[in-house]
C-alpha cells in the first residue's frame, strides 16, 4: 500500500490522503491520525478509524481516498506534525504499509475546532464499497464465510497459532469461501478443501461477484479435490490444522469414521476446529427456508414434516446464488446426524482430542411445548458450538 498524497483541503479542518493498493487484497485494515509536537517529536494525540467503528474487513488491489473532519480538541497554540499511518494484518500481526506526514500551525480557527472527534470516510474511483461483504454484515452469506468465520476460525478459535502457517485441511469445504479467506489471510504452506459435492467448483462467480480478482484462486497451495472424509487421500501425521465448519452434521450414515481420518492424518499435537450444526438447537434442522418455527422438526411426526416440506416453496435465503430443490433439502434433513454438545465432546474425549478453546452461542428463550417436554434444556438452549482441540495422540 502507498500514501500517494496526503493534504490539506481548501475547507479548514478538512484532510484528504490519496492511497494506493497495489497487493491482491490486504485485511484488517486500518489508518490511524496521530499528533506530534514539532519541537520535541513528543505525540499528544492518536485516533484510528476503528474507534469510530468502521471495520475494513479487507480491499482489492485499486485506488483510494480517505477524508477526515476534524472536530472538538483544543491544543495549544503551536507548530505541529499530523502524522497518517496506514496499517494492515498479516499472520496475526499488525504491519504499518506507509506513513505520511504534513506540518501545520494550529492557531485561531482550527484551534477551536479543534481534533477530538476526526470523522473518517473512505472513497473508491474501482469499486462500490458498499457492495463489499464487510458492509453488508451478516445478512450476507459471502460476509459470513469470507468474513467472519474466518476470523473466528484463525483470531478466536486458533489463537492466530503458528500452525496455520503449516499444513491445513478442510473436511466438507463446500463452496470454498473460507477456504480462500483462511489461505489469503495465514499464507499456509498448503490449504486442501475436500468436499465430494464441489460446490468449490462454483468458487470464481462467488468471488466475481463480491468484487475480487480471479488471480486469488490461482496459487497452487490452494487446492480443492472432490474426495470424501470417510477416506482421506493423505498420509498419516500429514496436517499441522484441520477445519471442519458446518459439515458433520452432513455425513450420511454417520461422521465418526470422517473423525477417525481426521485424527489419522493430523499431527500429534496439531489442532482441529470444528462448528458442528446442533441437531436440537434453533438451526438444527437446517430447514429455515421453508420453517419460522426452529424446533418443527422436534415436533412433527417425520411423515407429516416430510409432506410439509415437500408442497413448501422455500424461500430465497441469501446461499452465494446456489439453489436447491424441496425434495433436495428433505434427502439433506434424512442424512442429518444428531449432534449434540454433550455427546460430541465426549465422542472427541474419547477419541484423544483435548479441548483448548470452546464457545457456545444460547439462546434467549426457549418456550417448551409439550412435544418438547422430552429434550434437555441444553440441547433446546444451545443453538452454536465452536471449538478448537489439540490431537494428543502418541508420537
Amino acid at each position: 500500500m502507498q500514501i500517494e498524497t496526503f493534504t490539506t483541503t481548501s475547507t479548514e479542518g478538512q484532510l484528504r490522503a490519496e492511497l494506493r493498493i497495489d497487493e491482491s487484497i490486504l485485511f484488517d485494515l486500518d489508518f490511524q491520525l496521530r499528533i506530534r509536537r514539532q519541537n520535541d517529536g513528543a505525540e499528544v494525540y492518536s485516533n484510528h478509524i476503528r474507534q469510530q467503528g468502521i471495520d475494513i474487513a479487507w480491499l482489492p488491489q485499486g485506488n483510494y481516498s480517505l477524508d477526515v473532519t476534524l472536530a472538538n480538541l483544543p491544543l495549544p497554540e503551536g507548530d505541529y506534525f499530523i502524522d497518517l499511518l496506514a496499517w494492515s494484518n498479516a499472520n496475526g500481526q499488525a504491519i504499518m504499509y506507509a506513513e505520511s506526514s504534513l506540518e501545520v500551525q494550529l492557531a485561531g480557527k482550527l484551534l477551536q475546532s479543534g481534533i477530538a472527534k476526526p470523522n473518517w470516510q473512505i472513497h473508491s474511483a474501482d469499486y462500490d464499497l458498499a457492495q463489499l461483504s464487510w458492509n453488508k454484515q451478516h445478512d450476507d452469506w459471502f460476509f459470513r464465510h469470507f468474513d467472519h468465520a474466518s476470523r473466528v476460525i484463525i483470531n478466536m478459535l486458533l489463537g492466530d497459532s503458528p500452525k496455520l502457517r503449516g499444513k491445513i485441511l478442510d473436511v466438507g469445504c463446500g463452496d470454498g469461501i473460507i477456504d480462500l479467506a483462511v489461505f489469503l489471510r495465514c499464507q499456509p504452506e498448503l490449504l486442501v478443501g475436500i468436499d465430494p459435492f464441489k460446490g468449490f467448483e462454483r468458487l470464481p462467480e462467488i468471488i466475481a461477484a463480491n468484487q475480487l480478482p480471479a488471480e486469488l484462486l490461482d496459487d497452487p497451495r490452494l487446492q480443492f479435490k472432490a474426495e470424501d472424509g470417510n477416506s482421506i487421500p493423505y498420509a498419516d501425521n500429514y496436517f499441522d490444522v484441520v477445519l471442519s465448519w458446518g459439515s458433520l452434521e452432513h455425513i450420511a450414515g454417520g461422521y465418526q469414521n470422517t473423525l477417525k481420518e481426521i485424527q489419522r492424518v493430523l499431527k500429534p499435537g496439531g489442532l482441529l476446529f470444528v462448528h458442528p450444526g446442533l441437531f436440537y438447537g434453533t438451526a438444527g434442522n437446517h430447514l429455515g427456508e421453508f420453517f419460522d418455527d426452529p424446533f418443527i422438526h422436534l415436533k412433527l411426526s417425520q411423515s407429516e414434516l416430510k409432506e410439509r416440506v415437500l408442497s413448501t416453496e422455500p424461500k430465497l435465503m441469501d446461499r452465494s446464488g446456489d439453489r436447491a430443490s424441496a425434495e433436495q433439502y428433505w434427502q439433506w434433513y434424512t442424512e442429518l446426524n444428531p449432534i449434540s454438545v454433550d455427546g460430541f465432546e465426549q465422542e472427541l474425549r474419547q477419541m484423544g482430542f483435548e479441548p483448548w478453546r470452546v464457545a457456545v452461542r444460547s439462546n434467549d428463550m426457549v418456550e417448551y411445548t409439550e412435544e418438547l417436554q422430552q429434550y434437555s434444556f441444553t440441547d433446546l438452549a444451545t443453538s452454536e458450538l465452536y471449538l478448537s482441540a489439540i490431537n494428543k495422540k502418541p508420537v
